[in-house]
């Protein structure tokens, strides 16, 4: 007996021409669907994206996290789950590609027949084991929605919907194989498995019911396939396209993470920001197309996790089903600020990005909420009574606090230090406001001052000509303050031909790294954990270990997340310890952000307070203390060590003031 199978046997070839219209029927109703899709993407505004920018390493992104799910296996269960299904559908799609491929043009053209022999079952073997592994990752799936139901995930009816139909797909997939098996039960077809099981049910029936039976599925899997692949374009399925070219268009971010967007042509536009979903542009529309309503972003968020009115998932949904209402011609005449998406729930976000960054399909966030920020602020001027205070002090004294330049240099006293204004050196060491003007910080700027000395760095400070770096007015959608303050930095620094400059704060690192290029600002930027590594490395330091008990290092978002500088302080921590540190639940990307961000440290919390999430975590951990590498990070990391009554037993440090303690 010959080992293969007739492709349409039973059904005939009134079934295959059958099958051939349905198939060209199903992708007309596709891409309709996609094109009106198009339509709806194209509302918005003109995106700079050049998509042919780096293919290479987009497609690889592509295919790191699109086809071998990198990003989505970071949690085990939805991750195998969604693999399951991915890869169990993409095989069975090779497979059904092959068949009509050997059936329509090889056997025809070459009489040759590739699907018969040792191949034909290897191949029956793999694609009865893909069948069950998407049969078991759909259960996992409506086990995890309908059982579990996890708070991130809500369930609509497209969601039962779509899962009962790709099961049903499947099963009858396998009632076919089955009851063609039973027609015979050849012994090779042991190969097909599940197809062999399956075969028993229908042994007592005579050979026309089994007949009846297979043309029966047969024909109920076909119509059933292709209203699948038809319903794509208006089910939650849409995201196999969607979130596969997001991944694609962000795979290889064409400006540096994090860097807020200009505005364009900001001296002649009549407003600022944006009130309507036409005022996004289309890739940000693309954006919430692609959503999948996963709910990583939410369980990361610390908004969310505090109780705060923003959750990233329900935002961009809710700016999703505003577009999907455009889209209609149903207008929002009192724009989507206050109605759509409420203004405190602006003010929640603190810009860490952990949404952006854990987000399977690489959907940001805060690059809409502050769109809308930028609109309360420039356009109607409203803001909140915090951030009004905010920047009435960086407009009159140029520093958060309003303490003016006299207080900057303050902390100087008794330290060696010279003046980049006045003398030549390599380095300018940029302190920030944090550093100059809080008191508990100014500890961390003598500690790193005093160890560029100890290594004979060449360095110098501003001193009273230094500002704020403008972040702060930035991140709460003040750009035209913003512009003001970077502009008028960038021209002092050109002007005393700056070329390499350290920092100790993460946000003002961000800042002159990868946003003042944008206003001609080119420079060589450290962070102090970059720099301090690399004297260390250098063996113009050498550290001993300064560390006592159990300790553990907090990720700064600006430095780790935002910037992707994770291991250097590790590394500078575990040569200050004999006995290592201990990482908190949520570290490196997964990191729980300190609540400052955003321009939140010079709000006041109503709700949970984010940094006492935050220090619970080191608390679980016995750690004895917590290092940080961020000035704003330090203060709110003390407040919750206070406010939680532990200062007798834990303690805050900076990284520099670690490091000196072991020289």
């Amino acid at each position: 007996m010959e080992i293969g199978r007739e492709i349409f046997w039973n059904v005939g070839e009134g079934a295959r021409w059958l099958s051939y219209a349905l198939m060209v029927i199903t992708f007309i109703i596709l891409i309709v669907a996609l094109k009106k899709r198009y339509a709806m993407w194209k509302i918005g505004k003109p995106s700079p994206i050049n998509f042919s920018k780096r293919l290479g390493e987009r497609i690889s992104y592509f295919i790191s996290n699109g086809i071998f799910h990198k990003s989505i296996l970071r949690e085990a269960y939805p991750g195998f789950m969604h693999l399951f299904i991915f890869w169990g559908f993409l095989l069975l799609a090779i497979g059904t590609a092959i068949v009509a491929i050997q059936d329509d043009v090889i056997r025809p053209l070459f009489k040759v027949n590739l699907l018969t022999g040792n191949f034909y079952m290897l191949f029956s073997f793999v694609l009865d084991a893909a069948g069950l592994i998407a049969i078991i990752g759909i259960l996992m799936a409506m086990w995890r929605r309908y059982v579990q139901k996890p708070d991130r995930l809500d369930s609509k009816p497209d969601d039962l919907i779509t899962l009962l139909w790709i099961l049903v797909v499947l099963v009858t997939g396998f009632l076919v194989e089955g009851s063609r098996i039973a027609e015979s039960r050849p012994s090779f077809e042991v190969w097909s498995f599940v197809g062999w099981s399956l075969s028993s049910m229908f042994v007592s029936l005579d050979k026309e019911g089994i007949k009846t039976a297979h043309k029966v599925f047969w024909y109920m899997h076909m119509f059933l396939s292709f209203g699948l692949i038809a319903y794509i374009g208006y089910s939650r399925l849409l995201h196999i396209i969607t979130s596969s070219l997001n991944m694609m268009f962000r795979g290889v971010e064409d400006t540096p993470r994090g860097a807020i967007a200009p505005i364009e042509d900001f001296e002649n536009a009549e407003e600022f920001g944006v009130n309507s979903i036409e005022g996004f542009t289309w890739r940000q529309i693309f954006d919430l197309d692609a959503c999948t309503r996963c709910g990583r972003c939410q369980d990361l968020c610390p908004a969310y996790n505090s109780e705060k009115p923003l959750s990233p998932k329900g935002f961009i949904q809710d700016l999703k089903a505003e577009w999907e209402r455009t889209a209609k011609g149903i207008k929002n005449e009192e724009g989507i600020i206050g109605t759509t998406i409420q203004e405190e729930t602006l003010w929640s976000c603190t810009a860490c990005l952990a949404c952006q960054v854990n987000c399977p399909v690489s959907i940001p966030t805060f690059d809409k909420n502050i769109e809308m920020r930028r609109y309360l602020t420039l356009t109607l001027s409203k803001t909140t009574s915090e951030t009004r205070l905010l920047f009435k002090n960086l407009q009159q004294k140029v520093d958060p606090y309003g303490m003016g330049k006299r207080q900057r240099t303050e902390w100087t006293e008794g330290i060696e230090v010279k003046n980049a204004g006045e003398e030549e050196v390599e380095y300018l060491y940029w302190v920030g406001c944090v550093a100059s003007l809080d008191d508990r910080n100014r500890k961390i700027a003598k500690a790193f001052t005093t160890i560029l000395n100890k290594a004979g760095v060449s360095f110098g400070i501003l001193g009273q000509e230094e500002t704020c770096c403008g972040d702060p007015a930035r991140r709460c959608g003040n750009e035209d303050l913003y512009l003001g303050i970077a502009q008028g930095n960038v021209e002092l620094l050109k002007e005393l031909n700056i070329k390499k400059i350290i920092t100790t704060c993460p946000h003002c690192y961000h800042t002159l790294k990868n946003e003042y290029p944008q206003i001609g600002g080119e420079f060589e930027v450290y962070h102090q954990s970059e720099f301090i590594w690399k004297l260390i490395n250098e063996g113009k330091i050498s550290p001993s270990p300064a560390i006592e008990g159990a300790f553990t290092y907090h990720d700064p978002c600006y430095l780790g997340r935002v910037n992707r500088v994770y291991e250097e302080p590790r590394d500078i921590l575990k040569k200050l310890n004999k006995d290592g540190l201990i990482e908190m639940g949520r570290n490196h990307d997964r990191s729980f952000c300190c609540g400052g961000g955003g321009g939140r440290i010079w709000m006041e919390e109503h709700h949970k307070r984010i940094n006492h999430l935050r220090i619970d975590e080191a608390i679980e951990i016995s750690a004895k203390t917590v290092v940080t590498a961020c000035p704003y990070c330090l203060i709110m990391m003390e407040d919750a060590i206070k406010d939680k009554g532990k200062g007798e037993e834990m303690k805050a440090l900076d990284l520099s003031e670690v490091v000196l303690k072991g020289l």
